[in-house]
């Protein structure tokens, strides 16, 4: 979908072919339960997570207080229980209403130095693993 001007949108056709790239997923976003200890920092505001995966996070905000991607570049701040990963660059990707009417943000990551990914995929694993035992 693609905004033409102010009031007009442009469908686009999803390929039906179910090994199209456009419509195959990379990677899933890990639910985040306690939110309190799992936030994103951005411009000197707090952002609580919702969900989280390698390539980004979709974050909790306020309709008076958008959030663009110049809030979250050159750096931002991750938190995901006593471990921070800082100097993330991001952009973000869609601000929409959730199923119960509150504001969400989701931001893909374009800048992730390697080290800070491995760190980053070790913590999701440690997450996946909480997740699956407590099922």
């Amino acid at each position: 979908m693609k905004l033409i001007n102010d009031d007009t949108l442009e469908f686009e056709e999803i390929s039906s072919d179910s090994e199209s790239i456009l419509v195959s997923r990379k990677s899933y976003r890990l639910p985040i339960k306690d939110r309190d200890a799992n936030f994103l920092e951005a411009n000197g505001k707090t952002y609580p997570l919702l969900d989280i995966s390698t390539e980004g996070v979709c974050i909790g905000i306020e309709s008076a207080s958008p959030l663009s991607s110049e809030d979250i570049q050159p750096s931002c701040k991750l938190t995901l229980g006593d471990e921070n990963f800082d100097g993330l660059e991001g952009e973000v990707v869609h601000a929409s209403l959730d199923g119960d009417g509150n504001w969400i943000c989701g931001i893909q990551w374009l800048k992730v130095d390697d080290n800070t990914l491995k760190s980053l995929e070790k913590k999701l694993a440690t997450l996946r693993k909480e997740i699956f035992n407590n099922a």
